[in-house]
């Protein structure tokens, strides 16, 4: 599969001003006020500037890329060892690991990243016990790293046994295979979380890449099957509903419409059932993924849909990159049409004066209300990011760390 720019010629310019602002903004401030990891942090921005540098071919943004990792590894050394996907190694091991293969850093990942992997075994193997498997903050996302580790030889060993203890805290019966999830710590709720960024669409993603890698394939089928049946089976009628899924499943609650973004709803689990039915070839999750997505499109009413500002977690640009993905999978220019309008959607959102290129990101007043964000998953970094990928043939590998490719 070839990567293609979806923006015509004639459009690119507006994309291109965007882009460089962003770089600009980050490019200015010396003393990034962030965290070390992918979604938030340093790592985050420095691929982003990576990405920048090779579009435009600058050395400077690559230059500064190279200082924050400097930092980032400054900070490992003296004792930095926070371990998630979001904001910890298990999150700056995997952007090492990808941007070393994608050859936009010289490293040795055995060297620079051999040391963490024993640690982030061991917690990958703890949160599991704890029957907490979050992709962002538990052991899907660690689970991840493992999988880009692929020059550690007991990457494969240590994958075995996440799917191990992955099937002996699951829940199984007719419905299908579901994992358990606090759904709200504050009222200590439970139930099963259907998003990408928490939930069961995240365990279907991981699934038929372990799948496709060969590990443990027997009893990873079934384990996925089972999940893909149990998803399924939530569908909501869309005769009453916007959404074909709820986010999640609590029998304390009735069941609603869910938002439109990557972290929860029908993008996130259609994306993960078309890669579920393309690690598998399985047409049948692919056409339903197809059917899910191509609904999905039909949504545009950006109150009703919960859309209220530009990040790549909960905004538009995740939005239009997920619709891009589906575009460069399918051919499809339904989703061509949806990708473009979202897109659009993004330049029209960077309208704050006090904002870092024009964007803020949403806060609920108790939080802060609207911030400035640097960073990857809700921040500059990720919206410019996805605007490369719509101006470019730079094939967006990043957006593995959203689980998206």
């Amino acid at each position: 599969m070839y990567w293609r720019q979806t923006i015509n010629n004639s459009n690119i310019q507006k994309y291109s001003e965007k882009i460089k602002e962003i770089a600009t903004v980050i490019l200015d401030i010396k003393n990034l006020p962030v965290d070390n990891g992918i979604m938030g942090g340093k790592v985050g921005i420095a691929t982003f500037l990576f990405y920048y540098a090779k579009l435009y071919d600058k050395q400077d943004p690559y230059d500064y890329a190279l200082e924050l990792l400097i930092s980032v590894f400054d900070d490992i050394n003296n004792g930095f060892n926070y371990h998630t996907q979001a904001g910890g190694l298990a999150g700056i091991g995997t952007a090492i690991e990808f941007l070393t293969q994608e050859e936009l850093i010289e490293a040795d990942t055995d060297e620079m990243l051999g040391g963490l992997d024993d640690f982030l075994y061991k917690k990958m193997i703890h949160e599991l016990k704890n029957s907490n498997y979050d992709f962002l903050h538990g052991a899907v996302g660690i689970g991840l790293y493992f999988l880009k580790r692929k020059s550690n030889k007991k990457s494969h060993e240590f994958l075995k046994n996440f799917v191990n203890e992955l099937d002996s805290i699951a829940y199984k019966d007719e419905q299908g295979i579901r994992w358990l999830s606090v759904l709200n710590r504050e009222e200590n709720s439970q139930g099963y979380n259907l998003g990408l960024s928490h939930g069961i669409a995240s365990i279907i993603v991981f699934l038929s890449k372990l799948y496709s890698e060969g590990i443990a394939k027997e009893k990873v089928l079934g384990l996925l099957s089972g999940a893909v049946k149990y998803l399924l089976n939530q569908q909501l009628d869309i005769t009453k509903f916007k959404s074909n899924f709820p986010s999640w499943v609590c029998k304390d609650e009735p069941s609603t419409h869910s938002r439109l973004a990557w972290c929860y709803g029908d993008l996130g689990i259609g994306i993960a059932l078309w890669q579920a039915g393309n690690n598998t070839n399985n047409e049948t999750w692919k056409e339903k993924a197809i059917e899910i997505l191509l609904h999905s499109t039909k949504r545009r009413d950006l109150k009703e849909d919960s859309i209220v500002d530009a990040g790549l977690c909960h905004g538009s640009e995740g939005i239009a990159h997920i619709y891009n993905r589906m575009y460069i999978y399918t051919n499809r220019n339904e989703f061509k049409d949806a990708a473009i309008y979202w897109f659009e959607q993004t330049l029209q959102m960077a309208k704050y004066e006090d904002g870092l290129a024009g964007y803020k990101v949403w806060r609920t007043p108790e939080y802060g209300g609207l911030q400035n964000e640097y960073g990857f998953l809700e921040g500059i970094a990720g919206i410019g990011l996805s605007l490369i990928s719509a101006i470019s043939d730079i094939d967006p590998k990043w957006d593995e760390c959203l689980l998206l490719s």
